[in-house]
């Protein structure tokens, strides 16, 4: 792994590892992404499932498939999956309390059997070539260096006929750099694509594009939601974890609903193969 990427992997586990660990496991819960409302006052707790769900009415697998879900959180979707195909599914992260927690929570499940959990950084996956019938990631991506070989990776653990099934996160084209910086330290990502470098990578690394669709409108009513019950909670968060540190995340959420409401933060999907 080259000094650029593991010191990118070293900030983003000491983020998750950190302060938003608090704040991630007691507002957004089990699930860490962006909702898909069907309202804009729906909990952003319903509108996560919902996003799951939007994601699997996409694909078809079963009992003998094999999933890899990369940058996993607290495993909602690994389980998820696990409940709807039955299939089995490694989910993997770079963040040693996300997977402590996810494992718990599939312990309760009953769900052991089917769920595993792994450390891995998806820029240098260890899994042979051609192991997975399906790689699943919920914006995850947006913190690699090297976004280019992550999508490499993806197809050379995927067997031939796999799919790649991927949200992010996304900066658009235009965005002054004042703002890009301002986005990317919220959440310690090193660069943010855009639709295009998306199409570009997939398309360089040998995918053929199944399906794709703009969810952007989803990013400002997550945010918030989030930064609403950070501040309906503001005394206990400032307790845990001090005022400075409250202070800080509520003004960088505040900047992301703006920045979501200004079509500077998109949120898309893609759904690619890997040709027989």
């Amino acid at each position: 792994m080259d000094t650029d990427i593991g010191k990118i992997v070293r900030e983003t586990k000491a983020y998750y590892d950190g302060a938003a660990d608090e704040i991630y496991r007691d507002i957004w819960g089990e699930n860490i992404h962006i909702g898909y409302f069907s309202s804009p006052d729906e909990s952003l707790i319903d509108a996560m499932v919902r996003s799951n769900e939007q994601m699997a009415d996409r694909v078809t697998l079963g009992p003998n498939d094999r999933v890899l879900d990369v940058g996993c959180g607290y495993g909602a979707l690994a389980r998820f999956l696990a409940r709807r195909f039955s299939c089995e599914v490694l989910a993997t992260n770079i963040s040693d309390r996300e997977l402590a927690h996810g494992r718990e929570l599939t312990a309760k499940e009953g769900l052991d059997e089917l769920v595993s959990f792994e450390w891995a950084d998806f820029h240098d996956l260890q899994y042979e070539d051609n192991s997975f019938d399906s790689y699943w990631s919920q914006e995850a991506f947006l913190h690699a260096v090297d976004k280019e070989r992550v999508v490499e990776e993806a197809y050379r653990v995927l067997k031939p006929g796999g799919t790649l099934v991927f949200t992010d996160l996304l900066v658009r084209k235009g965005t002054p750099q004042e703002d890009r910086e301002k986005i990317y330290d919220r959440v310690k990502s090193p660069d943010m694509w855009d639709t295009e470098d998306y199409m570009g990578a997939l398309k360089k690394a040998g995918f053929s594009l199944a399906h794709h669709a703009d969810w952007s409108e989803n990013v400002a009513p997550t945010y918030n939601w989030v930064r609403t019950q950070l501040e309906n909670r503001r005394k206990e968060f400032e307790r845990r974890i001090g005022k400075q540190v409250v202070d800080k995340t509520s003004d960088a959420l505040k900047f992301w609903v703006d920045s979501g409401n200004a079509n500077k933060i998109g949120w898309e999907f893609f759904l690619a193969t890997k040709p027989h």
